[in-house]
Order: C-alpha cells, then sequence, then structure tokens
C-alpha cells in the first residue's frame, strides 16, 4: 500500500471515529462547532499557496532554481511558498535512488543537493523582499534510521514488546517513529521549529502527518513560535479540534475526494454543499480549509489532475478551488497542465515549456482572488439552477462585492438559468454582471433570473462590484 492510500485510510478512520464519537454526543459537537476558530493572520487568509518540490521544480533540482524563478511566481499571483521537506534524507532503507524527503536525518540541516544553509536563507531573504512568505515541511512523526537523533536519543522512539525501534507502520520501512511520551523530544522539537523561526526566518510549517502526533504538542509548540512571531501552520488533517489553538488550516479533504466522482458524473453537483454543510455543522466557526485539485501525494501515487480529471476537468476543478470558501493550493508544474508523476524517491524535472492555457487560468483566478473580498471573507449562497443535477452555482458575497460562479458538470452544453436571491441583488430594478473571462456584462431582472450558456465541463464566473 502507498503513502497516499495509507493516509486516505487513516484520515478516513480517524474522522469517522470523531463522527462516530459525535453520534453518542451530539453536544459536545454542537459545542465544537459553536466555537471560533483561531485568529489567523491576513497573509494567511488572503493567501494562495504554492507548494514547491525543490527536486522536480527546476533543473538544477535547488534552492537557486527556485530562486531564479521567484519573479515568475510572483507575477502568476502566488502569496505563499510551501517548500517540502529541506533536510538531509536517510541512506539506511532508503526507498528508490533518492530516497523520500519524507526521511529526515537531521532537523537542523539542509539537503547538501540543494545547497548550505546560506542558499537557504538566501532564498528566504530574497522571498520576503519579493512580498512572499515562506513555509517550510516539517516531520515530526518520524526520522529517518540513521538520523542524528536515533543515535543520540534513541530513548525518544517507539519500540516494539522486544524493545525494538519500529516504524510508523508496515510500508513506511525507511522511518522510525518518535514517542512523543517522552518530554525531552517535545522540548527538542519545539527548540527546533523555534530556531527556523528565529534564526532562518521561515513564516511557519506545514505539518505532515499531524493527527500522528498528540494535538498538545501542537497546541503547545504553536504557542512558542508564535511568541517569536505570527506565523502560519498548516495541519495534514482533517480534525476540527486542530482549528482551536495549534492550526490556521486543515486540508479540504472531502471536497478533494468529490472531485473525481463529480468530474465523472458518478455523482450529482449538490453534493458538495452536503460536504460544506459538514464542515459548517462540525467545525469551529470560522475554520479555513487549504482547498486543493492536487499535492505531492495525489501527484505522485495517484496521477497529476490533468490526467485524472483530463484537461477540462482539471480545469473546472481549479475555478472550483478557488472560488470556493478557503485558501487555494497549486501544486508545482499544475500551472502548465504538467501530466507527469513527480515521483517522491527520483528526480522527475518539470517540463515547462507545456501550454498556457493553464497559466492563463491560474493567472486569472488569482488576480479574481486579490481583487474581489468577496472570495477572501465573504459567505456563500447557492444558487438554484434550470439543471441542478449537472450545474452547481453560488455567490460570494462581501458588502456589495459579489462573485457568481457558475460550474457545468456536464459533457452537453448548459442552456438555462439561474436564480439569485434578493441578497445577491443590488437594487430593485437590476443587476448588471460582467463576465471575468470576455468582459461582456449581462443582466439580471428584479426577479433574480439570470440566462446563462456554459460549454460541456466549462464554467462562468462573473461580479458585480468594482475591485477593491
Amino acid at each position: 500500500m502507498n503513502r497516499r492510500l495509507l493516509l486516505f485510510a487513516f484520515f478516513c478512520s480517524i474522522v469517522s471515529q470523531h463522527l462516530l464519537s459525535q453520534s453518542f454526543d451530539s453536544s459536545s459537537a454542537a459545542n465544537l462547532s459553536a466555537r471560533q476558530a483561531r485568529h489567523s493572520e491576513e497573509w494567511v487568509r488572503h493567501g494562495i499557496i504554492y507548494e514547491i518540490f525543490p527536486r522536480s521544480f527546476s533543473a538544477q533540482g535547488n534552492f537557486a532554481g527556485i530562486e531564479n524563478r521567484l519573479a515568475e511566481l510572483q507575477k502568476l499571483g502566488v502569496t505563499i511558498l510551501w517548500l517540502m521537506p529541506i533536510h538531509p534524507v536517510g541512506m539506511l532503507h532508503r526507498k528508490g535512488t533518492l530516497g523520500s524527503p519524507y526521511s529526515v536525518r537531521d532537523y537542523y540541516a539542509v539537503n547538501p543537493d540543494y545547497g548550505t544553509l546560506d542558499d537557504f536563507k538566501r532564498l528566504v531573504d530574497h522571498a520576503h523582499a519579493m512580498g512572499f512568505h515562506l513555509i517550510i515541511d516539517l516531520v515530526a512523526n518520524h526520522t529517518s534510521w540513521d538520523s542524528k537523533l536515533i543515535g543520540e536519543h534513541p530513548e525518544w522512539f517507539t519500540k516494539d514488546s522486544a524493545g525494538q525501534i519500529v516504524s510508523p507502520n508496515p510500508d513506511w520501512t525507511d522511518v522510525a517513529d518518535l514517542d512523543y511520551s517522552r518530554i525531552g523530544l517535545r522540548r527538542y522539537m519545539i527548540e527546533m521549529m523555534k530556531y527556523w523561526v528565529r534564526d532562518v526566518g521561515v513564516d511557519g510549517f506545514r505539518c505532515d502527518v499531524a493527527e500522528m502526533v498528540p494535538l498538545d504538542f501542537w497546541d503547545e509548540a504553536r504557542a512558542a513560535v508564535d511568541s517569536i512571531k505570527p506565523v502560519m501552520m498548516l495541519a495534514e488533517g482533517a480534525l476540527p479540534s486542530e482549528h482551536l489553538h495549534a492550526f490556521d488550516l486543515t486540508y479540504s479533504w472531502n471536497v478533494y475526494h468529490d472531485l473525481d466522482p463529480l468530474i465523472h458524473q458518478k455523482k450529482f453537483p449538490q453534493s458538495l454543499d452536503n460536504e460544506l454543510k459538514q464542515e459548517r455543522s462540525a467545525f469551529p466557526n470560522e475554520s479555513l480549509f487549504m482547498r486543493f485539485s492536487s499535492n505531492h501525494d495525489e501527484n505522485a501515487w495517484d496521477a497529476p489532475d490533468v490526467i485524472k480529471f483530463g484537461e477540462r476537468g482539471a480545469m473546472l476543478a481549479a475555478v472550483l478551488v478557488n472560488t470556493l470558501p478557503g485558501v487555494p493550493l497549486l501544486y508545482n508544474g499544475q500551472e502548465v497542465g504538467n501530466a507527469k508523476k513527480l515521483r517522491l524517491f527520483e528526480k522527475d524535472t518539470i517540463d515547462w515549456a507545456q501550454g498556457d492555457e493553464f497559466l492563463k487560468l491560474y493567472s486569472l483566478l488569482f488576480a479574481l482572488r486579490k481583487d474581489h473580498s468577496a472570495l477572501i471573507d465573504g459567505g456563500m449562497i447557492l444558487n438554484p439552477t434550470t439543471n441542478d443535477s449537472c450545474v452547481y452555482a453560488f455567490t460570494r458575497v462581501s458588502g456589495n462585492d459579489r462573485v457568481v460562479v457558475a460550474l457545468n458538470f456536464s459533457e452537453r452544453r448548459f442552456i438555462g438559468s439561474i436564480k439569485l436571491s434578493s441578497g445577491e441583488i443590488r437594487s430593485a430594478d437590476q443587476t448588471v454582471l460582467e463576465d471575468v473571462m470576455t468582459k461582456r456584462t449581462e443582466t439580471v431582472s428584479s426577479s433574480g433570473r439570470l440566462p446563462i450558456t456554459i460549454p460541456p465541463m466549462g464554467y462562468r464566473i462573473f461580479f458585480t462590484a468594482q475591485p477593491r
């Protein structure tokens, strides 16, 4: 079983246990959903996350290769850079030729294949000067078998009945499991996190398999690094309790796993609304979710989005991910329609000389998010259509700003209308909407009916207010 399937099975188990406990204690669930999620910095809430696999991002496969292309990422509209693990990779029990970046040998060092610590500091400084925030992947659950920690503190690792150190599960044979019942380990990990924030200047962490590490550790660690400066913490997890203190965002696995059946017409679009209602009923108020249509695990172990969904489906997914409430993620290569698996244990370089259709779409979507407050903190209103079995339509609303989105999950052209509510119509007479793609206008009468045509597996996006 590969890492992706193991993680999916693990998250399903965790969430199922959580929901089962809710069924027996609905008052506890209600109390959690009535609580307020931690307040996140504006740069987090407004962010557009770009995940970088340094080994694959450039031909050089190093920090300089990233630094050389910061101007392109800035032009694209990215605001937060997430670097997959930058640390030295273990040799003992290594998988593949180069090993997994998630098999960390030394938390205080950088992978020499990527450059030196000074090279990384220069990348951080350059990114900050250009207005980016930069977070790094933190693999806190396990280390490589030849890690510095396993040599110096074998007592900090999980052992079997025979006293032998074990892996987190039978498939992850290249890593050894850490034991968070050890106070010394907790102190070490928190000091290490403080080092990267205080001395190197990173702006936070994406926390690998966060739910395999005790939540009370994450709560303590967050308070410690926040005492240095406000940071961002992203959990590779999906539990409501993670939003209270430790994490700004969790993974929107629920929406991601709806994409494939929606795009292949195995589910009705309104299943999305069920997922969003579940979020509102189970998670603390104003919880933030990272929305995505691919990431390093899905690309490597399943398929790139253009293969999994097809090109039109991948574009449809991109529009949804970037217009739903939440913070969008772009995995390196998606912006050029990369169809290559980027294997975690080898070097597969992205072919950047591909068509620019995806680049234009992502640039437009990121600009739309930047220009319209409705896509940052606006509410979401579901709009009925004349064919809800194929079309999913909604409006994001913030003050006078409205963004109307309609997605056709059908292989047939949609010719019909969508119904806007009184809260979405700005005057008693009519509302004029501008099409983001064509710049043409459409008029909505006071009855709220918007006539619309959408291509097969296509979309339309409109806005009503002047950009902020």
